[in-house]
């Protein structure tokens, strides 16, 4: 079970983020419908790649439940993607936070520049509702966009939830 709350940030100006750990991550979504979302990634850190396939499915607003298996590249190659789907590619910074928490700030390239998000994944609803946010956070976006969604919709329409949600 995947606990775990999703914030727009509008300006990474005071963060120094090249002192953090970063990965390079591309995903693929394979399904999407109203209850499952599976995916294969990419992801490149340092000089090493991984590949995993993830299925989430019965989301209820923060939590999911989530099965992500590491594969093999040539398990990733023979997944087929589904062309009508987004490409999602992101750099994702790994930043340290409060009792163990991790803040993981996504900076999306191509279809959705420009875009940051920011996650933290907690080990109950009970941390996530109490735990301080930093300040530079801006509106929770936990309850209105996730990723499959903005593999599976126009990029037109996630901009503009994005903006309404500003």
């Amino acid at each position: 079970m995947e606990i775990e709350r999703k914030f727009l940030i509008n300006n990474v100006n005071n963060l120094t983020l090249n002192r953090f750990a970063n990965k390079e991550i591309i995903q693929d979504y394979l399904y999407v419908d109203d209850f499952t979302a599976i995916r294969k990634r990419k992801i490149i850190e340092d000089k090493d790649c991984i590949y995993t396939y993830t299925v989430k499915t019965n989301k209820v607003g923060i939590k999911v439940n989530e099965i992500e298996t590491k594969i093999t590249k040539e398990q990733y190659e023979n997944l087929k993607i589904n062309e009508s789907f987004n490409q999602i590619s992101k750099t994702r910074y790994i930043i340290p936070y409060k009792d163990n928490l991790k803040i993981e700030l996504d900076v999306f390239h191509e279809k959705y520049e420009g875009i940051i998000f920011a996650e933290i994944e907690f080990e109950s609803e009970g941390q996530a509702k109490n735990t301080e946010l930093p300040t530079w956070f801006g509106k929770e976006l936990s309850y209105n966009i996730t990723n499959s969604e903005m593999a599976i919709k126009p990029v037109s329409n996630i901009l503009g939830k994005i903006q309404n949600n500003s």
